[in-house]
């Protein structure tokens, strides 16, 4: 049988599907998924840290959250430098690696109808702006931080999902089925290093 939760992780990282492993984590509650070597997550003094090199590997949460009592999702993060060595289009398949993202994950009755949306450091899009995975449409990334502003600062971030799976999926979900997070360099070849503060849901009207 597929293991459900490596579908959801592929759709939602949306990295080319090679040999995904799931393993234990360093991070109490949480499973790595690995894709392509090994992103290094550790437990640092007020943090998660990950450090990427060539590498895609992400941690998630599989946790139901229903969305009609906590529908906002927050977190923060923080990184010192901007992804090294990546110059290809952030919006193609070459250009696919992140300094940071968040993302959450709705399941589907099949695993074509699983739906994500991932919260991106992007670094050139624009702040704001939306487009679809080049590897997986059913994964949506949402740029919520650009380029260099807020390099050494913790930057916090909150977002009401059910609405968002409202405007960029059309969908008006009651639940969530994972959480995620990931700091990957693969596709360019480069190197990365961020800190997050882990993700946790919110009442609504605490954006």
């Amino acid at each position: 049988m597929v293991n459900r939760l490596l579908v959801l992780l592929l759709l939602a990282c949306a990295v080319p599907a090679g040999a995904a492993e799931e393993v234990d984590s360093p991070i109490d509650g949480w499973r790595e998924v690995i894709f392509a070597n090994r992103t290094v997550y550790r437990e640092a003094e007020d943090c998660v840290k990950a450090v990427s090199s060539d590498a895609a590997s992400g941690l998630v949460r599989r946790r139901n959250v229903d969305l009609t009592q906590r529908p906002v999702l927050s977190w923060r993060w923080r990184a010192e430098q901007p992804l090294q060595g990546a110059d290809a289009d952030e919006q193609s398949k070459a250009g696919d690696d992140f300094l940071a993202r968040v993302y959450v994950v709705h399941e589907g009755f099949f695993p074509w109808q699983t739906r994500a949306v991932n919260y991106v450091w992007a670094r050139e899009v624009s702040t704001g702006k939306h487009w679809p995975n080049p590897f997986a449409g059913q994964a949506i990334m949402v740029a919520v931080q650009s380029g260099d502003a807020g390099l050494g600062q913790w930057q916090e971030f909150r977002r009401n999902v059910r609405a968002d799976f409202r405007r960029f999926h059309d969908q008006d979900i009651d639940q969530i089925d994972a959480v995620a997070l990931m700091t990957d360099t693969d596709n360019t070849g480069g190197r990365a290093q961020a800190c997050y503060q882990l993700p946790r849901f919110l009442p609504a009207g605490s954006e």
